[in-house]
């Protein structure tokens, strides 16, 4: 484990396909975002938690809760934008970033990311040749850059890893994709399923 990346669990998301918020959504007993710490903890010597803002409240288990910059809600960005600052300021060198509705993401992530990364300032996830930027690990002197990123008006991550020649780090998206996440009712019945057969 490296001691100079910094873990972040984005779970400021709108959720307004399912209606509530994702991070306290249960999972075979288990809300998200718990589910999401525990297999983000042993990557990382230290975890923050990223939310919108502090109007719903959630249980972190004692863990920093960083918000974005005030204004309408701006995507992951913005909450990626907060975990670098809050980084940079607490002595980090990078932040490896993970989504609250993605419950079986790799315990390997952050070193397979970190290894994609050498020699650049940025690393996303694959499977299956498609990208998940919102896994990533960022250098906090990318801070500037993206907050011109994000001032043009562009939200997009998938945008942001490409305009930086991110590095990839690739998985096997069989029997089950790693980033298999959960948007609606119905994706929350396959997590049951593919929680059930394979353990993940």
């Amino acid at each position: 484990m490296r001691d100079d990346i910094a873990g972040c669990i984005l779970a400021g998301g709108q959720s307004r396909r399912m209606g509530e918020d994702k991070a306290q959504l249960v999972l075979d007993g288990v809300a998200l975002l718990d589910l999401a710490i525990d297999r983000l903890r042993p990557q990382v010597p230290t975890l923050i938690v990223n939310r919108h803002d502090l109007k719903v409240p959630v249980d972190t288990h004692g863990l920093p809760v960083v918000t974005d910059a005030a204004g309408d809600h701006q995507g992951p960005l913005a909450g990626l934008l907060a975990a670098l600052d809050w980084a940079g300021r607490h002595g980090f060198t990078s932040v490896a970033t993970v989504a609250v509705d993605t419950p079986f993401f790799p315990r390997d992530l952050v070193t397979k990311l970190a290894g994609a990364a050498q020699g650049l300032d940025m690393a996303v996830a694959s499977s299956g040749g498609r990208l998940h930027p919102v896994f990533g690990l960022w250098k906090v002197t990318l801070v500037p850059a993206l907050v011109d990123f994000i001032q043009g008006s562009r939200r997009s991550m998938h945008d942001w890893a490409l305009s930086h020649g991110a590095g990839i780090a690739e998985w096997s998206s069989l029997p089950y994709d790693p980033f298999f996440n959960i948007n609606t009712p119905d994706d929350m019945d396959m997590a049951l399923r593919l929680r059930g057969e394979f353990q993940p």
